[in-house]
């Protein structure tokens, strides 16, 4: 149905924790998602996107608002209850929906929300379905409702692989347990049963159900189609699980990178976070055995976005909607001495993420952009495609022009917040030219030439060869501390000052 208010609706897909940076290595291993190939291929990719903070809440909570994490308040997950963190939003905070409203649109949100404790879109004024905090997927009166409608009873994985409980592996279980942490933290395995199945096929069956109901109104609108995967635990369902041949995956270039020359927060990360996975760390074909789960569950995740896709197609949505797609934050896995999940570091692996824009209306050819951009732009960028102005406190910028091949004065570097995952280990990261610097207070820093060294396998922050490189970018963080009022970071600024 056309869009009668001559506004384009605007879909946004969001997914989590995906294994992306430098797992396609062509001509010794590649990995690719048709659905996101086939979507670049008609849309505008971006080759240098980062997550604003590579940690899930606060992640999302800058691409629901467009601000950094220190401005909205909400800089740790909520099961991180450090003083100062914001459990969800402050009251009369305003998110993308509030300003699209203005502009007549209805909005929607279906999947993981994950921006706070307690309160959920529906909140703010969002309609659809998601859950508070993380949340259990499979334990959901939702869930169980989509499953009894389908016939598929509980979910239930074979675990393959379990570092923290050993004894689970080989046995069926049942995906039910008080904690959302239950099966994560070193498993993968097979989900028994067809791919409906799985959490990714029941969020898009639930987000095609809302956009066929949005399709019948006479109103713009937005929908947010949010994810809980490709995030570990890796259970993906067949034929997912078998897409890959573990023994055709060769070992990742920084897997046996011993850390000499890193900050303390690496050893923390792999050695005090998650020591049983360190039993791992001398076989590379158990690592084989989990990477093939991880993409798969990645394929699995893809071919759930495509038939969202193809059902905005089929509704003839196709060209009048602008559909941006990230992910919140990649996935360490494998890296930097065999690392799980993401940590207090800010690795290319946990910080690059997939992001592509398509708006047929407006993008006519493929392009890709390699400016610095992040997933904070995606505010702006809905705010600017339903006609309305930025508001000059959002940190986020339209992505539009630069879609569009317009000769704009775009920023010339990326700088990007981390306030440490377990631990309160306060970062701020400059991304500039071919470097990046990563300042930290209480741990060292970190400098690293990405085109020369792209798995940041040698650390240059003691190197007097780059010593004018650190000071270009230690004296541009200082005046982006100061000039955003980043007042959580003021020690940091006075360290950088002074040399530290």
């Amino acid at each position: 149905m056309a869009n009668q208010k001559n506004k384009p609706n605007i879909l946004m897909i969001i997914t989590d924790h995906q294994a992306f940076y430098n797992h396609n290595r062509p001509g010794t291993f590649e990995i690719e998602y048709p659905r996101y190939k086939k979507f670049i291929s008609e849309g505008v990719c971006f080759n240098n996107a980062y997550s604003v903070c590579p940690i899930c809440t606060p992640a999302r909570a800058s691409i629901m608002t467009g601000l950094y994490p220190s401005k909205h308040g909400i800089v740790w997950n909520p099961n991180q209850n450090y003083f100062g963190n914001l459990l969800d939003f402050r009251s009369g905070q305003q998110l993308y929906s509030h300003h699209l409203s203005k502009a007549g649109y209805r909005n929607a949100y279906i999947g993981k929300w994950h921006c706070g404790h307690e309160r959920i879109p529906i909140d703010y004024g969002i309609e659809g379905w998601s859950l508070p905090d993380y949340g259990k997927v499979y334990m959901s009166d939702e869930y169980h409702k989509y499953a009894a409608q389908k016939g598929l009873g509980d979910a239930r994985a074979y675990i393959e692989h379990f570092s923290r409980i050993p004894e689970w592996e080989g046995q069926i279980l049942t995906l039910h347990d008080p904690s959302e942490w239950a099966f994560m933290g070193g498993g993968c395995g097979i989900l028994q049963g067809p791919p409906e199945v799985h959490e990714d096929n029941f969020v898009a069956h639930l987000t095609v159900e809302k956009l066929r109901e949005l399709a019948a109104a006479n109103q713009p609108w937005s929908l947010v189609a949010s994810f809980w995967g490709p995030h570990e635990p890796y259970f993906p369902s067949e034929p997912y699980a078998s897409m890959i041949n573990p023994s055709s995956i060769p070992e990742y270039p920084s897997f046996h990178d011993n850390l000499e020359g890193r900050p303390v927060r690496y050893l923390i990360h792999r050695d005090y976070h998650y020591p049983d996975v360190k039993k791992w760390n001398k076989d590379w074909s158990v690592w084989q055995d989990i990477l093939a789960k991880c993409y798969g569950q990645a394929l699995q995740n893809d071919a759930a976005i495509g038939s969202i896709l193809d059902a905005l197609e089929e509704l003839g949505l196709y060209n009048n909607t602008i559909v941006l797609w990230c992910a919140d934050h990649g996935d360490g896995i494998a890296s930097h001495g065999g690392l799980w999940d993401k940590g207090s570091t800010f690795t290319e692996e946990v910080a690059r993420i997939p992001m592509a824009i398509r708006w047929p209306d407006r993008f006519k050819e493929s392009r890709k952009i390699e400016k610095f951009v992040s997933n904070m732009d995606f505010t702006a960028t809905m705010l600017k495609a339903a006609g309305l102005d930025v508001p000059e406190d959002m940190d986020g910028r339209s992505l539009i022009p630069l879609c569009e091949n317009k000769d704009i004065d775009w920023p010339d570097q990326l700088i990007c917040e981390h306030n440490g995952h377990y631990q309160n280990i306060l970062q701020r990261i400059i991304m500039y030219d071919k470097y990046k610097y990563v300042a930290a207070l209480y741990d060292a820093d970190e400098l690293y030439d990405l085109k020369e060294d792209p798995y940041e396998m040698k650390n240059l922050i003691n190197s007097s060869h780059y010593k004018a490189v650190k000071e270009e970018l230690r004296m541009r963080l200082i005046r982006h501390i100061e000039q955003n009022n980043d007042h959580r970071a003021d020690y940091l600024a006075d360290a950088l000052k002074n040399g530290f």
